[in-house]
């Protein structure tokens, strides 16, 4: 019965430890250090020292962290910045806020990053910059997109949102292009529930994104109260997902009392801009993600050794396509990628998981080339039929867990589970 059975996470706080959910329920009682202290210079010193990178800025989130480094190129009106399909609004919307236009570039069917054929193809005099995506924590083809970018002078800006820790030829992954963004929202490798970070060794791009930086405020302290509580309520409620999906209407309800925030806003779904930002990473958060980062490592190691699993038990079976890495990369799996047969083959899998047995596997991008859910593809300027492999792949994603939460016990029934499913 799934009512005895543990609940299993893709997402839904996937990284918070006891001791991230204490530390975030202490901040609740401290407001006085919820948006000044010493604590965001701490963090963006510990990030650049790890990363390596000469000048780093600490945001709200990832999306302002692309738009931070959108604002401090020489973009005209019109001009086009290339990025993949099979990704979230946040990857798109920044590109249209800057008044650039987004060209879509197709992917490789089994590493669900930016395909080079493609991306040669959809160059053109009016292309200004390139983003490349390390989707899933798996390094893209850098070797073969760098050359392509040098050869018509694109500026590079890589994606690391989903990647921080991996590498590419024994170099971390965001340290190849002319700058880079980073997330650390409530679903990635760690989590400071809502911010991110730009970084770049250019110093031109630096400076402007430096003159960004102090031109943003800081958030407001009930936005602060919404990102501490999240992880809170969430260790609270997601012991509860099983039982008559009770923790899952304490959700909804949390959130249409605000008391938590979304991880997408309805207006983004449609170019729009959230409900918060462009502002610099809060002093609370900072504290939340310098705890994480602490970890970064020991979590990493932990998403490889759960992708073994899912490797290892799933590599044999026919109706399963597995993802392929590229020459020189180590992955960090923030999920694992499988694809089914057909979407109604993943659709059907992911609401059986739910239903009987307590897993709560996803789809990414949400069956669609752009995510979440809902997503108007014309208003982000997607033209069906551009992408065909990314709208192929799409709705057979399925993503496998390997967050900090998930034991290897977990990941062995998820994947007897889902071999056994697609049989």
């Amino acid at each position: 019965m799934k009512l005895l059975k543990k609940p299993i996470f893709v997402s839904v706080s996937p990284n918070a430890k006891i001791d991230d959910v204490w530390l975030a329920f202490t901040l609740l009682f401290q407001p006085w250090r919820w948006i000044h202290g010493s604590f965001r210079e701490k963090f963006t010193d510990a990030f650049q020292n790890y990363i390596g990178a000469k000048y780093v800025f600490a945001f709200d989130s990832g999306r302002t962290s692309l738009y931070a480094i959108l604002r401090s190129l020489p973009l005209a009106e019109g001009d086009e910045v290339l990025v993949q399909a099979l990704t979230c609004t946040a990857a798109i919307n920044p590109i249209l806020w800057v008044g650039a236009k987004p060209v879509y570039v197709d992917i490789k069917e089994d590493t669900y990053n930016m395909s080079p054929v493609d991306l040669e193809k959809k160059i053109t005099p009016r292309s200004k910059a390139l983003i490349i995506q390390h989707t899933f924590g798996l390094p893209a083809y850098l070797d073969a997109l760098l050359a392509i970018a040098k050869k018509h002078k694109l500026i590079v800006i890589e994606d690391v949102a989903h990647a921080l820790g991996a590498e590419y030829n024994d170099q971390y992954v965001g340290t190849f292009g002319d700058a880079a963004f980073f997330s650390f929202g409530r679903y990635k490798i760690i989590s400071a529930v809502f911010a991110g970070a730009a970084i770049t060794n250019n110093p031109e791009i630096g400076k402007k994104l430096g003159q960004f930086y102090e031109e943003c405020e800081l958030p407001s302290r009930f936005w602060i109260f919404e990102q501490l509580f999240h992880p809170v309520f969430l260790a609270f409620a997601k012991p509860l997902y099983n039982i008559f999906s009770l923790g899952k209407v304490l959700v909804v309800l949390a959130r249409k009392l605000k008391l938590i925030s979304l991880s997408v806003y309805s207006e983004e779904k449609s170019g729009g801009h959230p409900g918060f930002g462009p502002s610099r990473m809060p002093n609370a958060l900072a504290i939340l993600g310098l705890n994480q980062l602490k970890k970064l490592e020991q979590f990493n190691e932990h998403r490889i050794k759960l992708s073994r699993i899912y490797q290892r038990d799933l590599v044999a079976h026919e109706h399963i396509l597995l993802p392929s890495i590229a020459d020189g990369a180590k992955p960090v799996f923030l999920n694992f990628p499988i694809q089914a047969a057909d979407g109604d083959a993943a659709y059907a899998l992911i609401g059986t998981g739910r239903k009987k047995e307590g897993m709560y596997l996803e789809n990414w991008p949400a069956k669609k080339v752009i995510g979440p859910k809902g997503t108007d593809l014309k208003k982000l300027q997607y033209a069906e039929g551009s992408c065909p492999v990314a709208e192929k792949v799409a709705p057979r994603v399925i993503t496998l867990p390997t967050s900090p939460n998930t034991t290897g016990t977990d990941a062995w029934r998820v994947a007897k589970f889902v071999a056994d499913f697609l049989k």
